[in-house]
């Protein structure tokens, strides 16, 4: 019994080991990524020192061309944009940049994954490399109480994104200038467009807007929330309406370019119905850049 014993110790010593090696090499991975997500990501946490941010999903991503925003309001500029990701990613990556500094600007482009209910465990991953930065355990504890204890362990905490760490250390198959992603295709179809309908509002994404705008205004930093041109304007403001609302209470500008005239009607400026090409991206940025410098005063 007493060799069983031993065994079964020896056996959990060893993956105790493992497991603290394999985080060890994945965090070495990440600061030292030569490009790819891993190199932005890392960069924006620890590194960026910008003017002005972007924030939100890939909509954030490929519309806005921190170039153009740089030349018209003689600011610097960079694009945090995260495919498929939302407000609860934002809101980490905002606590984790204002430990280091406090941008002068922050411009978020709101989409359904800041307001409406899905699987909100998935806005983890990209945050799991960050989890014991300071205030970053917490969300994870609201969003998946389980996490307390799986995210102790490294295998758990790397396992979605140790290939990619890998990949990109080794040989990055993408690079984002100011973290911009251009998406070169142009529309050549007729997309059919869906019909409005009910989602149910997810609170939990809601209170972290909320506590999104609250943290930006103690840091005393100008924010503008803004909703980009979607193809024949298929989306319309009342979507966007829970944050609206919050802008409004706490009187943050609040622009919808969801069907503007000059953009959204015009095909060849769309990669697909919700994303805008490079030139479209261009001629957008413009617009934004433009009503921003009518604005603020940066």
């Amino acid at each position: 019994m007493r060799k069983y014993l031993i065994k079964i110790l020896l056996f959990f010593a060893i993956i105790a080991v493992l497991d603290v090696l394999f985080g060890f090499a994945c965090q070495y991975l990440n600061s030292h990524s030569k490009g790819g997500g891993t190199k932005s990501r890392y960069y924006v946490s620890k590194e960026s020192d910008e003017d002005i941010l972007v924030f939100g999903s890939s909509r954030a991503k490929h519309h806005y061309v921190p170039y153009i925003i740089e030349d018209r309001l003689g600011k610097s500029c960079y694009n945090t944009g995260e495919d498929g990701n939302g407000i609860i990613m934002c809101y980490g990556f905002l606590k984790m940049i204002i430990a280091r500094y406090n941008p002068k600007l922050i411009i978020y482009d709101v989409t359904g994954f800041d307001i409406y209910k899905d699987d909100n465990v998935k806005y983890l991953d990209l945050m799991k490399p960050y989890y014991d930065e300071p205030g970053i355990d917490s969300i994870f504890w609201t969003v998946n109480p389980k996490s307390r204890l799986i995210m102790e362990s490294n295998l758990y905490r790397y396992n979605t994104t140790c290939l990619s760490l890998l990949g990109n250390y080794i040989r990055p198959m993408q690079n984002y200038p100011k973290g911009y992603s251009a998406l070169s295709e142009t529309m050549d179809y007729e997309p059919d467009l869906p019909e409005m309908e009910h989602r149910e509002v997810d609170s939990l994404k809601v209170s972290y807007f909320e506590e999104f705008i609250k943290l930006v205004k103690r840091n005393r930093i100008e924010l503008v929330c803004c909703v980009s041109p979607y193809y024949k304007g298929f989306m319309t403001e009342s979507f966007f309406y829970p944050v609206k609302q919050l802008c409004e209470s706490y009187d943050v500008p609040f622009f919808f370019f969801g069907s503007e005239p000059t953009v959204s009607f015009e095909k060849e400026l769309f990669k697909d119905r919700t994303h805008l090409n490079d030139k479209g991206a261009r001629y957008y940025t413009n617009i934004v850049a433009s009503i921003i410098d009518d604005y603020f005063e940066l």
